[in-house]
């Protein structure tokens, strides 16, 4: 027997060893049930400013995991997985389009509810396909979450059986998310409380001159008798006079840059149809008397403002504690209104009234001397 070799060239050999390994590579492939996708790095440098980093990403769709969906591979329909947690894939991929580089940007949570990839066979070497995309966005203030906004988006698309368009098309919807996050949050800096990083309080004494039936406390304006224009005391009072004054305020908040302003509007007030004193004790004294309880009044408003100041105030619950230092000073006023009344027996002890009188013009010296 004559044994007859045939030695092929070289580039014979390695074409067909590579055909031979694609035919393996693509008969394996043809016998998987699944297909890994794995996102590219995005540039950097895509979102040129930004103010916040991905703190975090949840996984809430109805079925969380690696799962993405189903595509068509091979003539057949495939599971389409990433490598690994959709957890782990979306932040790695969100952070390199925006990175942390300063602590005081806004850490973002992202909560995936839906994001879905569904193809199917719809002509010869032609696959109809469906990207979808839902995410809400929020950060924690205080402890405590804030919702910012949602994203929900989806693409379809056709593509020949061989182009993996799929892979480009989920990053594209991927980095457009994070692109309108960006917009959103350029646009609504100063302009929604849900951004705002710190409370910042902001007083004014309202004034209101023109109503005739009030007089505002005012320094430059001390009282006069023309301001008691009630009927008189009670029968049987044994007062020569009686002022009313009270306090109130009126509040407003509104977004700068990174804070939210309260400006809370002061009034102090004297009220003269409930005001009076009799003909008879009209003096000078008297007056004094009266116009040290309207300081009286002004000062303890002086102490809810310093009470605000050390309160610990939350944007997300900064008006019940406003209201609770309200009361707790209105209570502080009546208080201190009996004290004085009780010390200076209404003004009829000229000693404890001269000390009164010390005590009560040199704090509102100083509350004047600080504005």
């Amino acid at each position: 027997m004559v044994w007859i070799q045939y030695t092929l060239p070289l580039t014979y050999k390695s074409r067909l060893i590579t055909l031979l390994l694609i035919l393996l590579y693509l008969n394996g492939y043809a016998q998987q049930d699944k297909v890994t996708l794995r996102f590219s790095k995005p540039s950097p440098s895509l979102l040129k400013s930004y103010k916040f980093y991905i703190q975090e990403v949840e996984d809430k769709r109805k079925e969380p995991g690696s799962g993405l969906g189903k595509v068509v591979a091979f003539g057949k329909d495939v599971a389409l997985e990433l490598n690994g947690s959709l957890e782990k894939n979306l932040i790695s991929y969100w952070s390199f389009l925006a990175p942390k580089n300063k602590e005081t940007y806004l850490p973002l949570y992202i909560t995936v509810k839906d994001f879905k990839v569904s193809e199917k066979k719809i002509g010869t070497n032609k696959i109809a396909g469906e990207v979808s995309l839902t995410i809400t966005f929020r950060w924690y203030r205080d402890m405590q979450p804030v919702e910012l906004t949602n994203y929900q988006t989806s693409a379809s698309y056709t593509r020949p059986e061989h182009d993996l368009y799929y892979e480009k098309i989920t990053e594209q919807i991927l980095t457009q998310s994070i692109v309108h996050f960006n917009k959103w949050m350029t646009d609504n800096a100063g302009k929604t409380p849900s951004l705002a990083r710190n409370l910042v309080l902001v007083f004014k004494e309202i004034r209101n001159n023109s109503n005739r039936d009030t007089v505002f406390y005012d320094p430059r304006r001390p009282l006069i008798w023309s301001d008691f224009r009630g009927m008189g005391g009670r029968p049987g009072s044994r007062y020569a006079a009686a002022v009313f004054t009270s306090f109130a305020y009126e509040g407003r908040s509104y977004p700068k840059g990174d804070d939210l302003v309260v400006e809370i509007g002061l009034k102090v007030f004297m009220v003269k149809d409930m005001s009076w004193g009799r003909p008879e004790y009209r003096t000078a004294s008297t007056l004094r008397h009266e116009q040290l309880h309207f300081d009286v009044t002004r000062m303890v408003v002086e102490r809810f403002k310093a009470n605000l100041k050390k309160a610990e105030l939350t944007i997300e619950d900064y008006d019940s504690e406003i209201q609770y230092q309200f009361l707790e000073t209105f209570r502080e006023m009546n208080r201190e209104q009996e004290a004085y009344d009780g010390e200076t027996g209404h003004g009829l002890n000229p000693a404890a009234q001269a000390a009164w009188d010390r005590k009560i013009t040199a704090e509102i010296s100083s509350i004047y001397s600080m504005q």
